[in-house]
């Protein structure tokens, strides 16, 4: 529907042209009426109607006078004048101004109903035209943009900045927001574009990827881009700020970048600069101790502590995303620390094999999640299943696992001040109750277990330093102290006697 707004002293002309005239019919509204030039204008600045149907005559301000203050600011609004004076002089002003037409009082309705008519073509056809040359506009500042977030143009400098000037893109500063969303391409630039009608300081992008310019600081445009990821459940990723536009694809580039590492951060998440630094920046190009991680949790499954592998696992989780992994290291690394733990526990208890083989585990479900913290829900919940698994009938007490810990894992670095701390004790206490219900200390019972293998590897004919670093001594001094202490001779003296045993029982068998 196009406006008009009704302007004439006399309450029944306004009265009558409203309710005379079928305004629908012809594609038109009554918006408002006025009694004067002056209440005109104010209605005009506030409506901005299509159509003004005035009166020449009238107190503080004439049709004439509003006619030429209006056209000085507005030259494509519409005029029809309708007056009880057949004047040349008025008639001729008229023509001036652009007065569709000229009617006189009493109004003849067949006389205006043909000039709504062509008014309404008239409008159509501008309203087409101006969205076609809008649509055109739009098109050219796009590829404009596209061309300056690619390096692609081919103007120079100067041309560059002219352009930017022409199509609103210039600003102290620049930055790149760009939106990772479950929905399409088309409807997310369609709901950016609404919000680009009603806010400043932003414009839509939707080449190589759906974004938003922000110029300066504009932080409804921010709060509203937040709110927008948020309620998709997706992800935003703001580039570093520029102050020239020629170097636009450095923010463009830098926000890509961090759209690369949404796998690290929960969803709803708008990603910025602050979210890849660390406090240790070193820390990013460090070894990551695989190892060590491994030799814990084989620990922890061994103990049945379910509490400590949640919490190793998220430590790992942590420290992947410190070091910026990218979502296939992410994935290469999580299988391969799960067939560590698992290759650790069976060379430690080979009988262990058969129930973790009766747990099918498939790694490619590792690869079909679409962020780290999913990755790590299912490590832990195959953990936890393995420790049921392995515990599922038993009630084995804290010092039956503790013992079992130092049977199979006997050459780890075991420490009682560590497996307290693992199992929330007091390391001193934890002392105390093993050696009740053991009668040994706790470092007598690891020496002794040491020894035993020892003692088996060194019959099985390996050198005394190979059986030192097996059974956990570093030090082949310190394992020949210790192995000479509980079976009363050195390691090389106990392998002699058991070769001569064996060459005996041989002689015997003859």
């Amino acid at each position: 529907m196009y406006q008009v707004l009704i302007v004439d002293d006399e309450p029944m002309i306004r009265e009558g042209l409203c309710s005379l005239i079928p305004w629908h019919q012809y594609g038109f509204r009554v918006q408002g009426t006025a009694k004067n030039g002056k209440e005109a204008l104010q209605l005009y600045q506030r409506l901005k109607p299509d159509v003004i149907i005035v009166d020449i005559r009238m107190p503080e301000m004439g049709g004439l006078e509003l006619i030429h203050t209006i056209r000085e600011t507005d030259s494509t609004i519409r005029f029809i004048i309708l007056t009880g004076h057949a004047d040349f002089t008025y008639a001729k002003e008229a023509l001036v101004h652009r007065v569709d037409g000229y009617l006189l009082k009493p109004l003849d309705e067949e006389e205006l109903i043909p000039l709504l008519k062509q008014i309404q073509v008239d409008l159509r056809q501008r309203n087409t035209l101006t969205e076609l040359l809008e649509e055109d506009f739009q098109l050219k500042k796009d590829r404009f943009i596209t061309q300056a977030l690619t390096r692609s143009n081919t103007l120079s400098k100067d041309q560059f900045y002219e352009q930017c000037e022409l199509y609103g893109l210039s600003a102290k500063s620049y930055r790149i927001m760009l939106f990772q969303v479950q929905q399409s391409k088309e409807l997310t630039e369609k709901e950016l574009k609404q919000l680009e009608r009603t806010l400043p300081n932003g414009f839509v992008f939707t080449n190589p990827k759906v974004g938003v310019v922000l110029l300066d600081e504009a932080t409804d445009w921010e709060r509203q881009l937040t709110s927008f990821v948020q309620a998709k459940e997706g992800y935003g990723a703001i580039g570093e700020a520029v102050t020239d536009p020629f170097t636009l694809i450095q923010s463009y580039s830098n926000a890509l970048d961090l759209l690369s590492y949404t796998f690290l951060f929960k969803e709803s998440t708008c990603l910025t600069n602050d979210h890849l630094n660390i406090n240790d920046i070193e820390k990013k190009d460090e070894e990551l101790n695989l190892e060590d991680y491994v030799k814990k949790l084989s620990i922890m499954i061994t103990l049945g502590l379910v509490t400590s592998c949640r919490d190793l696992i998220q430590d790992l989780t942590d420290d992947l995303i410190d070091r910026r992994y990218q979502p296939m290291s992410v994935q290469k690394t999580m299988i391969h620390f799960y067939s560590m733990v698992v290759n650790k526990l069976v060379l430690h208890d080979p009988k262990k094999l058969t129930l973790i083989e009766s747990l099918p585990f498939n790694p490619s479900i590792i690869y079909e999640q679409s962020h780290i913290y999913e990755v790590a829900k299912i490590m832990t919940n195959r953990v936890i299943e393995l420790i049921h698994l392995i515990y599922s009938e038993s009630k084995t007490s804290t010092v039956e696992k503790m013992m079992e810990l130092i049977d199979k894992q006997f050459a780890e670095n075991l420490r009682l001040e560590g497996i307290a701390e693992l199992l929330n004790y007091n390391a001193a206490y934890l002392g105390k109750v093993f050696r009740e219900q053991t009668g040994e200390y706790f470092n007598t019972y690891l020496d002794k277990s040491r020894i035993k293998y020892g003692k088996i590897y060194l019959e099985q004919g390996y050198k005394v330093y190979e059986v030192s670093e097996k059974v956990g001594y570093k030090d082949v001094d310190y394992f020949h102290r210790k192995f000479k202490k509980y079976v009363g001779i050195s390691p090389r003296a106990f392998q002699k006697q058991q070769i001569l045993l064996q060459n005996l029982k041989q002689s015997n068998i003859q």
